[in-house]
């Protein structure tokens, strides 16, 4: 069966690259390590190559390209030659650094029922009276009151 497959492969004639920038891929990734801006690969492509491309297509070309190498064919055997993950180790509690003896954290459970009560005994400021900003009517225009 893998003969047969193989005979179907040689007979095959290769495809064209898609992108008329294929041919440059390598150029143009060493001169993107080198920090060169699209803009500038696009003047080089079309002074010294007479490729003439968009920044965009050049953009779009560059990231597809760094996509292609990222992503590897997954094959069984890949699947299977995968170390197994590690257990997860049980992390050391951390004591805390600093606690401040006035902290309301700090104290009895008596201590913190008692200041909760006492916070519920508080009565709520009253809020102050509002002030008008303005006053409608619908047969006047709009006016803010001012406090003068």
């Amino acid at each position: 069966m893998k003969d047969q497959l193989q005979e179907i492969l040689d007979s095959l004639d290769e495809k064209t690259p898609r992108s008329r920038l294929a041919p440059y891929r390598d150029f143009i990734a060493k001169l993107r390590r080198r920090k060169y801006t699209y803009r500038e690969i696009r003047r080089i492509l079309r002074e010294k190559c007479q490729v003439q491309v968009s920044i965009s297509t050049l953009h779009d070309f560059v990231h597809t390209q760094s996509r292609k190498k990222t992503q590897r064919p997954i094959s069984a055997t890949a699947v299977s030659e995968r170390p197994e993950p590690k257990k997860a180790e049980k992390t050391p509690e951390i004591a805390p650094l600093f606690t401040p003896k006035s902290s309301p954290l700090v104290g009895t459970s008596d201590e913190i029922r008692q200041r909760i009560a006492t916070l519920k005994q508080r009565t709520a400021q009253p809020k102050p009276p509002e002030t008008k900003r303005f006053e409608y009517d619908p047969d006047q225009p709009l006016h803010l009151v001012t406090e003068d």
